[in-house]
């Protein structure tokens, strides 16, 4: 370790030790520093290591009980345990614990009979980032009217923090809706339904899944992107040639999917007005 000193350690030596120990098992650094009070140093450490690895396991077991539901325990925890030494947690916040095990298993899983399974841990994540996200705001549909001709080609929408779009080449919501506490139908999902493009949105304090038309989830995509309402709307198009910006935009104000807009290189802005 870079700057050690084995007579006295600084404390972010000692931090970086113990993390290595109870993370990655590389107990060596640390363990001469370890009082032992009656308990080998490294059986010391070893309870602290299992205590973390079975708080992770516990964690993400709760973030993704869909996942757990379609490969069993076993599978979920060898896999856990693989991801939380790949990706030990950065903070002391277990929220945001399984944040890249999406990213985790497709490379895992690429190419294989599980495949899916990647996709099925990224629409998890997304409704537990929904569930903590900030309050949306209500779309001022006034300051949205009053905006001058000249600088309706600048417009830009803006997504409600508390929602997250999902797309799959995978049925995802038959496969989320057949993993429920309680369904009968687990395992019954074909994998060759097709694809599927869902609004994962937070209303009512509770959060929803909504599946979305083509274009709808093209201009929402989009819209995230920062593009201004025309290229959106052009790409909208060019996933379903029948979208009609008009009929779609008050759905989706009334989803509470779009919350605001500001104007492209401008001070004039509506972030909505709270309810």
């Amino acid at each position: 370790m870079t700057g050690w000193s084995k007579s006295v350690p600084s404390l972010r030596d000692l931090q970086y030790a113990f993390a290595g120990a109870v993370n990655h098992g590389d107990r060596g650094a640390i363990a001469p520093f370890v009082v032992a009070n009656g308990l080998d140093p490294a059986q010391r450490l070893a309870i602290y290591a299992n205590n973390i690895r079975e708080n992770g396991l516990a964690t993400l077991e709760a973030g993704f009980p869909v996942l757990l539901r379609l490969a069993g325990r076993d599978w979920f925890r060898q896999t856990g345990i693989g991801y939380l030494r790949r990706h030990p947690s950065p903070s002391g916040n277990l929220h945001y614990l399984g944040a890249r095990l999406p990213e985790y298993l497709e490379a895992e899983l690429a190419d294989g009979p599980y495949a899916y399974f990647a996709d099925v841990a990224r629409l998890e994540w997304a409704y537990q980032e929904v569930l903590v996200a900030a309050e949306p705001s209500v779309f001022d549909l006034a300051a949205l009217a009053a905006v001058p001709a000249a600088r309706q080609l600048d417009l830009v929408l803006e997504l409600s923090p508390a929602s997250r779009l999902v797309g799959s080449v995978w049925p995802l919501l038959a496969i989320w809706r057949a993993n429920q506490p309680g369904d009968d139908s687990h395992g019954t999902v074909s994998l060759d339904a097709g694809a599927c493009r869902l609004l994962v949105i937070r209303r009512d304090n509770h959060v929803e899944l909504r599946a979305l038309p083509p274009g709808e989830f093209a201009l929402l995509h989009a819209i995230t992107g920062a593009m201004n309402i025309v290229d959106a709307a052009a790409a909208a198009l060019v996933a379903d040639p029948d979208f009609e910006l008009v009929a779609a935009l008050p759905r989706l104000v009334r989803l509470g999917a779009l919350t605001g807009f500001h104007l492209r290189q401008s001070n004039l802005s509506s972030r909505s007005i709270a309810s």
